[in-house]
């Protein structure tokens, strides 16, 4: 197997992992804050789907994209440095993911009240 591609698979496990990670975490507040706000129960649904498929599919892209420059036979330091450079970008992704979408779920919340405020 080549270099390359064992970098690329690397990258791409992490950042799946990490990009599921802080799904699970936001995941119940997210729901809760959702079902207080929106009065479509599918709503809730869509929207937390929404956010998942976003982090899985940026973080997937941004694992791909990458070219990460290592032949055979270089020391292992350097696959190492071409797994955190790859990593760095996908952790880049979930943080301007996490923060775009508080701020539409900062307006979704401000804009439509509460359903028990009516």
């Amino acid at each position: 197997m080549s270099p390359v591609l064992v970098v690329h698979i690397v990258v791409l496990t992490f950042a799946v992992v990490f990009a599921i990670l802080v799904y699970l975490l936001a995941r119940h507040g997210l729901g809760e804050l959702l079902s207080r706000t929106v009065a479509i129960p599918g709503g809730v649904v869509f929207f937390r789907r929404a956010f998942l498929l976003l982090l899985i599919f940026g973080v997937v892209g941004q694992a791909v994209t990458g070219s990460p420059d290592v032949k055979p036979g270089e020391h292992f330091m350097e696959y190492v440095w071409a797994v955190a450079g790859g990593l760095g970008d996908s952790l880049q992704y979930i943080f301007l993911t996490l923060a775009i979408y508080l701020v539409l779920m900062t307006i979704l919340v401000a804009t439509l009240k509460p359903k028990d405020d009516k």
